[in-house]
């Protein structure tokens, strides 16, 4: 980082769960952003607000597609949980991947971390319950949560051993307690 970029991100160099070396890896941390919905642009515009070098690509993909768009990130945030061939492409680089969704009763996120690369690994396939929300504070929501999981996985997993895991996060919108768990490791 250049002085230019310590006075940008004075506050987030202050905050010792980022410091310096935290902020830097911030900085060179290359991100790909799937979708143009309320979510996904949330997410691009958090991340690269605290940084982050962003790729965005809609979610019509190809089967070609993934392994190009996925050839120089280090990381994968998509709103939506239908399997993709992106979600296979992640696995088999290694790539950690969050995903969001939206829904009329809750937000819920699906981080998949510290993955060690394997070329024979299938995505690991994800719950299609739910009909995605037309509420637009909701996926603002999974927007935001999208992109400071992101975060999170940039400062903290990259300085420290791979720690494959698979952690759930649902806010439910009427209240109630949110559920937080580690589902597992990542085959």
């Amino acid at each position: 980082m250049d002085a230019v970029d310590v006075a940008r991100y004075a506050r987030h160099i202050a905050l010792p769960e980022i410091g310096p070396e935290g902020q830097a890896r911030i900085c060179a941390a290359r991100v790909a952003v799937v979708g143009h919905d309320v979510a996904a642009e949330t997410a691009a515009l958090y991340l690269r607000a605290a940084g982050c070098q962003v790729k965005q690509l809609s979610s019509t993909l190809s089967l070609l597609v993934p392994m190009q768009f996925l050839s120089d990130v280090d990381l994968v945030v998509r709103p939506g949980f239908e399997d993709t061939p992106l979600d296979a492409e992640a696995a088999r680089l290694g790539l950690p991947l969050i995903a969001v969704r939206a829904t009329d009763d809750a937000v819920d996120m699906v981080s998949f971390s510290g993955r060690v690369p394997s070329p024979a690994a299938q995505s690991v396939p994800f719950q299609a319950a739910g009909t995605p929300s037309t509420n637009d504070a909701a996926a603002v929501l999974a927007g935001t949560l999208a992109a400071a999981e992101a975060l999170h996985l940039i400062v903290r997993e990259s300085s420290g051993p791979f720690t494959p895991s698979i952690r759930h996060l649902r806010l439910p919108l009427d209240g109630r307690e949110p559920l937080v768990q580690t589902i597992g490791s990542p085959a």
